[in-house]
């Protein structure tokens, strides 16, 4: 059997839902997030997890098994989950459950970024575009869900942005054509996907 660690994908984590009586079937690399009240006894459920996986053959792995407050938020296959106060005050809801890409996530598409652009100075800018648009688009919809958070979608624009215009810097040595060809919204019309 092969071992999922972080780096696995969507389709090769399983949702598992248990029912109160804490039976339930486990494949190998099981991704689980259990949520209680905050007044639940969480050491007695947690032991009570550990006794039943004991049974099957499994195990909690120690480092990356945790017990948090929903309000300080936790990752989840690379989106943070965290329950957040409403600002409205006659809102029926007092709090709601916002997510957005982990910060290990937005490291990741950087890096794929870079990968992308790298030292290839040979290659034009919509050649440059046409790679970059793929994993872009890729990401942004593994985060379908996760996009309601302008300001980070934002700040991957501008550092996409940032990283073709040093590109075109070194490709043509001078700071002033680097900067120029990027002048107004000549990265849309070629066809930059957008996250926000």
């Amino acid at each position: 059997m092969q071992r999922l660690d972080d780096r696995s994908r969507m389709s090769g984590d399983v949702h598992v839902r248990f029912c109160e009586s804490l039976r339930g079937r486990f494949p190998w690399a099981t991704r689980l997030v259990i949520l209680l009240h905050p007044k639940t006894n969480t050491e007695w459920i947690l032991s009570g997890i550990r006794g039943m996986m004991g049974r099957l053959g499994l195990e909690l792995h120690p480092e990356k098994t945790r017990v948090t407050k929903a309000k300080e938020g936790f990752d989840f296959l690379g989106v943070h989950l965290r329950l957040c106060r409403v600002r409205k005050p006659k809102a029926k809801l007092k709090y709601s459950c916002r997510i957005w890409p982990s910060d290990c996530s937005m490291q990741r598409i950087r890096q794929k970024v870079r990968d992308v652009i790298g030292r290839r100075y040979g290659k034009e800018l919509e050649e440059m575009i046409k790679e970059l648009n793929p994993k872009l688009r890729g990401w942004a919809n593994y985060h379908i869900r996760a996009r309601g958070e302008r300001k980070r979608m934002k700040k991957l624009n501008g550092f996409v942005r940032e990283r073709l215009r040093i590109f075109l810097k070194r490709k043509y040595s001078d700071e002033m054509r680097g900067s120029r060809r990027l002048h107004g919204n000549l990265l849309v019309r070629l066809g930059l996907f957008q996250f926000a």
